[in-house]
Order: C-alpha cells, then sequence, then structure tokens
C-alpha cells in the first residue's frame, strides 16, 4: 500500500498532471497528493504499530482523529516558516478521504485473506 501512494504520486506529477486540463487538472494539482497523503499516513502508522507489535487502529473515530491531527499539522506548520504558504481547509477533507480509501482497500485485502 506504501508502495502504491508513493507510486501513485510520482505518476501524478510526472504524467497524470501534465497531462490533464480543466477541473481533472485542478484535482490533480490540489488534492490527489492530500488524499493520497491520508492513506499514505494510515498505513505508515499501521506498519510502525504492527513492527511494534501493537494493535492497529481500527475506530473509524481514532483513525479520523490521527489524521485531522496530522492534517492541521500538514497544513498549519508551513504557516510559521513560509510566509507564501496558504491553509486549504479542504485539505483536511482530502486527508480523511484517502483514509476512508485505505480502509476501503484494507478491508477487501484482508477479506480476500480470510477465504
Amino acid at each position: 500500500m506504501i508502495g502504491a501512494a508513493v507510486l501513485l504520486y510520482a505518476c501524478n506529477k510526472l504524467w497524470f498532471l501534465p497531462a490533464a486540463s480543466g477541473p481533472l487538472r485542478l484535482f490533480l494539482a490540489w488534492y490527489f497528493s492530500d488524499l493520497l497523503a491520508g492513506a499514505l499516513l494510515l498505513a505508515l502508522v499501521e506498519l510502525l504499530l504492527a513492527l511494534g507489535r501493537l494493535s492497529p487502529i481500527r475506530s473509524v473515530p481514532a483513525a479520523a482523529g490521527y489524521l485531522l491531527a496530522c492534517g492541521l499539522f500538514l497544513e498549519l506548520a508551513p504557516l510559521l516558516y513560509k510566509p507564501s504558504s496558504v491553509c486549504d481547509p479542504w485539505d483536511l477533507l482530502a486527508y480523511l478521504a484517502g483514509g476512508a480509501v485505505y480502509r476501503l482497500i484494507d478491508s477487501i485485502r484482508n477479506r480476500k485473506s480470510k477465504t
């Protein structure tokens, strides 16, 4: 999952974004990376929890709270050191959507591995 998010990010920067136009280009430029970040943040924390032999985050409120905390940091921290940065509240929704996509893919993958 981590590799897929990194690969999609690279493809977006190298091919998808330069080839897109109109509303699709705006989505790819403004929100697609944030969507991938939400999935990547959950995948990374679950990997770290597994390496520490701790149980993964299974609660939706816990995962949403984690993503909101990360998203707030990622949106607000640059304001402290980069005067031209902008805080976009829609990015928080993209982080949450990315986490939801990760959860969906993870649950499908887990269901298939149990059969």
